[in-house]
C-alpha cells in the first residue's frame, strides 16, 4: 500500500464544507449527541483555548475545552473529550456547539528502551477494542511492528517520528453551527492548545469519513471524503496514505505540530487556513 504524497489542491471553499466535516465520523464509534453546557462552578484546571471570529456569518468568541480525560490507568493512552463552546459577540451566554474526542498517544513513555509500551500494545498486541481499534489500524499502516516509520512513509519522517501522537476520531458541529467557518477556528485552536497538554513534538493524524448511519449511500460517502479532504488540506494536513485510486476508500491524513516554544509557522498557516474556508480568526489566541 503506497502512500499518497500529493494532498487534493485546495479549492476557494465559501465555508459550506464545514456542513460535512461537522457531521463526520472519523471511522471511529457512533455518532452521539452534544451533552449541554457544563455549570459555571465546574472544577477548574481543565486545559482551554479561545478565540476570536469574524467573517461574513458570524462573529463572536469560540472556546475549545478538554473536559473528560480518560486514561484508564494507561498512563502511554489518553482519551479526550473536548468541548467546542460559542458565544456570540453581544450575547452573555455560551453555548456548547460542538465536541472533538481526541486520543494521545505517548510514545516516549516507558522505562525501558524497547519495546516502548506503545510499540508493545499498540503494534505488536493481538488484543484491542473500542476506538483503539482504529487507532491501532491507523498506526500500523504508518509503523511497522517495531515503531519504526515504514519505508513507504519515508518521505513523511518528519511528521511521523515525534514524541506524541494525537489522533482525531470525531469532530462534531450542531447542525444549526455549521457552514460559518466554525470548524476551521476549532482545529485552529486545538492545534494552539495541544502543545500546552503533549510531549515533544505532535503527530496529527485523522481517517476522513462519514458517520455510520442508516441510509448513508456510497455516493454520499464519496461526496464527504471530497470536501473532508479539502477542508483538512486547509487546516494543513496532507493526504498520507489512501487504500484505492477512487473515492469513497481508507484515508490517512496527517500533519505535524511543534512542541511548545518551537519557533513555526503555525500562527501565519492557520491563517491563510481559515481564509481559505471564509473564516477570519483576529487577535491573540488565549490558552491556558
Amino acid at each position: 500500500m503506497a502512500p499518497t504524497s500529493s494532498p487534493p489542491p485546495p479549492t476557494s471553499a465559501d465555508g459550506r464544507d464545514e456542513d460535512a466535516q461537522s457531521a463526520v465520523l472519523h471511522k471511529a464509534g457512533e455518532d452521539q449527541p452534544i451533552p449541554s453546557p457544563e455549570s459555571e462552578d465546574e472544577d477548574e484546571g481543565f486545559v482551554t483555548g479561545s478565540a476570536k471570529v469574524n467573517n461574513n456569518h458570524i462573529k463572536g468568541t469560540l472556546g475549545v475545552e478538554f473536559g473528560d480525560n480518560q486514561s484508564d490507568g494507561d498512563e502511554r493512552h489518553e482519551s479526550i473529550k473536548a468541548s467546542i463552546t460559542f458565544r456570540l459577540d453581544g450575547d452573555a451566554k455560551t453555548q456548547r456547539v460542538g465536541g472533538f474526542d481526541l486520543h494521545v498517544i505517548d510514545k516516549e513513555y516507558g522505562d525501558t528502551p524497547y519495546p516502548k509500551p506503545w510499540v508493545a500494545e499498540l503494534l505488536q498486541s493481538q488484543t484491542f477494542h473500542g476506538d483503539l481499534a482504529f487507532v491501532c489500524s491507523a498506526l500500523r499502516s504508518l509503523y511497522d511492528s517495531d515503531g519504526a516509520v515504514i519505508a513507504d512513509f519515508a518521505v513523511f519522517a518528519d511528521e511521523l517520528e515525534t514524541e506524541t501522537v494525537v489522533y482525531v476520531s470525531m469532530i462534531r458541529l450542531e447542525p444549526e453551527w455549521r457552514g460559518m467557518g466554525l470548524g476551521s477556528a476549532a482545529m485552529s485552536v486545538l492545534h494552539q492548545m495541544l502543545p500546552s497538554h503533549c510531549s515533544g513534538d505532535i503527530t496529527m493524524l485523522l481517517q476522513p469519513d462519514m458517520l455510520r448511519e442508516p441510509g448513508n449511500t456510497e455516493e454520499m460517502r464519496m461526496g464527504i471524503q471530497e470536501s473532508l479532504m479539502r477542508f483538512y488540506t486547509a487546516c494543513g494536513y496532507t493526504l498520507w496514505h489512501q487504500e484505492d485510486e477512487e473515492l469513497p476508500c481508507y484515508l490517512l491524513m496527517g500533519r505535524k505540530i511543534e512542541a511548545e516554544g518551537e519557533d513555526g509557522d503555525e500562527d501565519e498557516a492557520a491563517e491563510e487556513d481559515d481564509s481559505s474556508v471564509d473564516s477570519r480568526i483576529v487577535g491573540e489566541m488565549k490558552i491556558s
